[in-house]
């Protein structure tokens, strides 16, 4: 059985999610909890194999690279700590937005 990775959500992402919420609550409460709930399920499931998503940026130090995930229409930024089995979520964005600079 595969060893599962500890996710830590940076406040960045929190508040990212949250700001997510709070945007889509305005039209549609219920439809704002589910999406938010479908977000939160896509980062449980880096538990275990983090590392099945594509590397965004920063190939040459793998310790640095951040990863992207798709949860349609939304890309979740992470990176992989090997060393302490530790997933870090850095940031949720529209698909639509330009991807983040500051990775």
């Amino acid at each position: 059985m595969p060893e599962r990775y500890r996710i830590i959500i940076t406040p960045r992402a929190s508040a990212d999610l949250q700001d997510i919420h709070q945007y889509i609550e305005k039209d549609s409460p219920q439809n704002a909890t589910s999406v938010a709930g479908e977000i939160i399920k896509a980062i449980d499931s880096l538990e275990i194999f983090p590392l099945r998503y594509r590397v965004y940026k920063g190939r040459k130090q793998p310790s640095e690279a951040v990863r992207r995930m798709p949860v349609p229409p939304f890309l979740i930024y992470y990176r992989v700590q090997e060393e302490h089995l530790a997933v870090d979520i850095i940031t949720i964005r529209h698909g639509a937005r330009r991807p983040p600079r500051d990775l």
